[in-house]
C-alpha cells in the first residue's frame, strides 16, 4: 500500500512538472513572438533611415557644370559673340526674387537679351524652376495669372532652360521670324546635347501659347 501511494505521488508530481514545463515552453514561444514584433519596426526604421541618409547624399552632390560650356553653347547657336555678363536691372531682379528663393542665388547676370541665372546647388536650381513652371502650367487654364508675374512671363515671349545648377532665360519679341523660334529652340536641343537633365518651357507673344516639356 506504501508502495502504490509512493507511486501515484511520484506520478502526480512528474504530471505537474511536465505540466510546467509545458507551460514555460508556451510562455516562452510567446515572448519570443513578441519580442519579434517588436524588433521588425526597428528594422524599417533603420532601412528608412539608411535610404534618407543616401538621399541626402544625392542632394548633396556639386554642381559638375561649368558656366564656360553654357557660354559655348549660346555662342555657337545664336552666333553673337562670346557672352559678356552684366548685371541685371534692378526692379527685373525684384520681379524674380518675388517668386524665387534669393538665399538660393549666388549670381543673377544678363547677356543681350538673356538671364542667367546660377544657383548655390542643381537641386536648388531644380525646386526654384519648379515655381516658374508651376505659374506655366496654371496659365493653360487661366492666363490671368500672368498679370502678377508679367515681370517674368514677358508678353513678348520667353523660354527657360533649366540644366544643372543654372537657368538660362531668353527674351522672345512678337515680331519675331519663324527661324528666329527655331533657333531658341535649338538652344534647347543643344543644351539637351550635354548629357545634364534637363527642363524647359517656351511661351510665345501675347502668351496665346505655352510649350512646357
Amino acid at each position: 500500500m506504501h508502495l502504490y501511494y509512493s507511486c501515484v505521488t511520484f506520478y502526480k508530481t512528474m504530471k505537474t512538472q511536465i505540466l510546467i514545463a509545458f507551460l514555460l515552453v508556451l510562455l516562452s514561444c510567446k515572448n519570443e513572438v513578441k519580442k519579434e514584433s517588436k524588433e521588425t519596426p526597428l528594422r524599417v526604421d533603420s532601412t528608412e533611415a539608411k535610404f534618407a541618409s543616401i538621399y541626402d547624399q544625392m542632394e548633396s552632390i556639386e554642381s559638375e557644370l561649368e558656366f564656360e560650356t553654357i557660354s559655348q553653347t549660346l555662342e555657337s547657336t545664336f552666333k553673337f559673340g562670346k557672352p559678356e555678363l552684366k548685371p541685371v536691372y534692378k526692379p527685373l531682379v525684384a520681379n524674380y526674387y518675388s517668386l524665387i528663393d534669393s538665399n538660393k542665388v549666388i549670381n543673377f547676370k544678363s547677356y543681350l537679351t538673356f538671364l542667367i541665372i546660377e544657383f548655390d546647388s542643381p537641386l536648388n536650381s531644380k525646386k526654384e524652376f519648379a515655381k516658374i513652371k508651376a505659374i506655366a502650367q496654371e496659365s493653360l487654364n487661366d492666363k490671368s495669372v500672368f498679370k502678377e508675374y508679367g515681370g517674368i512671363f514677358s508678353k513678348g515671349g520667353i523660354s527657360f532652360n533649366q540644366i544643372d545648377k543654372w537657368i538660362i532665360a531668353h527674351y522672345l519679341r512678337c515680331n519675331m521670324l519663324a527661324k528666329d523660334y527655331e533657333t531658341d529652340k535649338k538652344f534647347t536641343t543643344e543644351l539637351e546635347k550635354l548629357n545634364f537633365e534637363l527642363d524647359w518651357l517656351r511661351s510665345y507673344c501675347g502668351w496665346a501659347k505655352m510649350e512646357i516639356k
